[in-house]
């Protein structure tokens, strides 16, 4: 069975597509604090989660290595498909919701996971344990510093939960800003001992890193400033003149926008539409230069109408 810390052959030159093809669904990425991701013991990727898959892409733009994922452990139930993830260095985690017998199996995806730090490979984790296309974020799930605390008793090596916020300035509409920051990593090891030493229980020990966590994590998101607005007649003119333009552009890009409009109106959660966005960039990479265009000129037009409404 493939290793997930192990080299996979062509992965690279599909991580950088990837990586491209993330950037060409947003209007710009930044990414900020890396030096806060620890070079002296084994690393857990904690980001707040809110758009779906579009979220773990976001995460692989932080490196040209390689990063492995914990997944819901339902979409592996088709063969092909599993091999598919693993070779992507994905490992499902089940959820109470699926089973005693399925969560049972997370012992053996806990032991791969321990096996990809002890390669010095990062490990991500949503900490919310599920996505919402919502500001703010969900309590954090003790799991992630479960599983950190069992790596850091098998390895007997520093282990860090690193707090990463991905902040969005609009959770559906593309080319928007986006933002990507690295926050104070907790080392699992040291923060068990000064706890226990203060005579915490175990409980009480996971529910401070939980509140710790969240809290680094929420210092980290929507913090993305009000854009400008400038003249709303010149910004009108520039709407006028630009109408052609605009035209020539959805007829350019229509085997991307026509698909993706069919697919998300019928959507019942709408965090999956920036996925959706990204796969058809992922499908159709000869037309993002029109749908780019298309778009940035659909903001520019949802904007201005949006101030004229505010007066």
């Amino acid at each position: 069975m493939t290793k997930v810390w192990d080299t996979h052959k062509h992965y690279d030159a599909v991580h950088a597509y990837g990586n491209l093809t993330t950037r060409s669904c947003q209007r710009s990425v930044s990414i900020e604090g890396l030096e806060n991701i620890p070079k002296d013991g084994a690393v857990i990727l904690a980001p707040n989660h809110r758009t779906a898959l579009m979220d773990p892409m976001m995460v692989l733009l932080i490196s040209k290595g390689k990063i492995a994922f914990g997944a819901r452990s339902d979409i592996f139930k088709n063969p092909k498909v599993a091999r598919i993830l693993r070779w992507l260095r994905i490992l499902p985690i089940a959820r109470e919701r699926n089973g005693l017998s399925e969560v049972a199996k997370n012992f053996e995806t806990f032991d791969e996971i321990v096996e990809c730090l002890e390669h010095d490979v990062p490990f991500c984790l949503f900490s919310e344990g599920m996505h919402r296309a919502e500001r703010g974020m969900l309590p954090v799930k003790k799991g992630i510093f479960r599983i950190a605390k069992m790596a850091a008793d098998k390895l007997g090596k520093k282990v860090y939960v690193v707090p990463m916020g991905l902040d969005y300035e609009d959770f559906f509409q593309g080319q928007r800003r986006t933002a990507i920051r690295v926050g104070e990593a907790i080392e699992i090891g040291e923060t068990f001992r000064t706890l226990e030493a203060e005579g915490r229980s175990e409980a009480d020990i996971y529910r401070h890193l939980c509140e710790t966590l969240r809290e680094r994590i929420l210092a980290l998101i929507d913090q993305i400033p009000e854009r400008g607005h400038g003249n709303k007649l010149l910004r009108l003119l520039g709407a006028v003149v630009s109408l052609p333009l605009f035209a020539v552009c959805a007829v350019g890009s229509i085997f991307i926008w026509l698909p993706l409009l069919i697919i998300t109106s019928r959507l019942k959660d709408k965090a999956w539409t920036q996925t959706v966005r990204y796969v058809m960039h992922l499908i159709f990479p000869l037309f993002w230069p029109f749908h780019i265009c298309l778009e940035r000129l659909l903001n520019f037009y949802r904007d201005l109408a949006a101030d004229f409404r505010r007066g």
